[in-house]
């Protein structure tokens, strides 16, 4: 049992982990109102009450060389946590995802006698299990959300616990779907698209511009329209210069404006802040590979996944990922319930194609909905911020 106030350092950096992050935070608030939590990460960490010690925004990347160019920001920002944890000494340091920073985090925390729990494993079961022998030195205790994860880490000699995925407490699945689409703005006979694009930059500027081509595709063969789901991490321009690229390119022309964040006429509307609504409303979705693609599942969207990085780096990931799809709802599914479209195989046609097999055939949406419906379970209860919570709690002696 430690003395006085827990002192707690929470550490992410990305989008994704700083929503996990947050509510985790805010669970620790929760259950433990004494608990001082300091935080390195993004806004909705310390909208959730942390102490800010460091803003991580902007250091999420995607793609093995793409890191390159921020490696003077992470070598300053560690340099930075490094003061850091010699000075406030916290008692336990929880690390959120962003392995490539936050291991050599957890490696330092242990050097400094602080305890370590890592929420949000590594994907070493896909790349990266020379990093086990680190994580079983480093690591306390591992938090998953996957409850295959369990197994894996664990045969490492890892103390691991599977509490269920956060996003299952995060996503909306509203049935009303004609009250939702009033409330959006969206013409309750149309059919509809969903496109996210993800929550970085360089995954929207690569698959935006193919995914409004094949959404062009569906407007003039087919009278399917189509909608954006913006993160709040992509600044406004960088949507609308794609959208404005697709126009001037006859690009697509969905009609309507309510919920558009730009002034142009005849293009897709984009919308915040209402990505499982959206989902929801959609009759198929075009996904991101990450962890919007189990949102689609959680809501029961059918969807594509897409996945486009730099030459080099898909160079890389071919060389030393051990799995053999990408798309965490057939990683989680134990095999291939959607379709992938990969780098060069990005193709706006097929894609259309496939979105309007699952728009318009109730068999393949019936068959992929079964599917998606096995993968939502499969992600445990509700409530894993709870029990996160409660995990950390427990290692401070709370």
């Amino acid at each position: 049992m430690y003395a006085g106030k827990p002192k707690i350092l929470v550490v992410a950096g990305d989008p994704s982990g700083d929503l996990h992050a947050s509510r985790l935070i805010a669970a620790i608030r929760s259950q433990s109102p004494e608990a001082r939590v300091l935080a390195a990460g993004g806004p909705r960490m310390r909208a959730a009450g942390a102490e800010m010690v460091a803003a991580l925004d902007g250091l999420g990347v995607m793609g093995f060389a793409e890191v390159v160019s921020k490696l003077p920001q992470f070598a300053s920002l560690m340099r930075h946590m490094k003061h850091l944890l010699q000075r406030e000494q916290p008692q336990l340091v929880i690390a959120v995802d962003f392995p490539g920073f936050n291991l050599r985090l957890c490696k330092e925390a242990k050097r400094v006698g602080c305890r370590v729990m890592y929420y949000i494993a590594p994907q070493a079961w896909a790349w990266g299990r020379g990093r086990l022998k680190l994580m079983a030195s480093v690591i306390d205790r591992l938090v998953v959300v996957f409850p295959f994860e369990v197994g894996f880490f664990r045969g490492a000699g890892i103390h691991t616990e599977f509490v269920g995925h956060p996003l299952l407490e995060s996503v909306e699945v509203n049935d009303e779907r004609a009250a939702v689409r009033a409330r959006l703005g969206i013409d309750p006979e149309s059919r509809l698209v969903a496109l996210l694009p993800g929550s970085r930059l360089q995954e929207v500027r690569r698959l935006l511009p193919p995914m409004l081509q094949a959404a062009s595709i569906l407007r003039e063969r087919w009278n399917v329209e189509a909608a954006i789901a913006a993160a709040d991490s992509i600044p406004v321009e960088e949507i609308e210069r794609a959208v404005r690229a697709g126009s001037r390119s006859g690009g697509p022309k969905a009609a309507g404006s309510g919920g558009r964040t730009g002034g142009l006429p005849g293009v897709p509307r984009v919308f915040r802040g209402v990505t499982s609504e959206l989902l929801g409303v959609a009759d198929a979705a075009v996904v991101a590979s990450g962890s919007a693609t189990l949102e689609a599942a959680i809501v029961g969207t059918p969807m594509v996944v897409v996945y486009r990085v730099s030459p080099l780096s898909w160079a890389i990931a071919k060389r030393i990922v051990s799995i053999d799809t990408i798309g965490l709802v057939n990683i989680v599914a134990g095999k291939k319930v959607v379709s992938e479209y990969l780098q060069d195989a990005v193709d706006p046609v097929r894609i259309s194609e496939e979105l309007r097999q699952l728009v318009f055939d109730e068999r393949t949406r019936s068959e992929m909905c079964a599917e998606l419906a096995r993968v939502r379970e499969a992600l445990g209860e509700p409530g894993a911020s709870r029990r996160a919570a409660s995990i950390a709690l427990g290692m401070v002696g709370t």
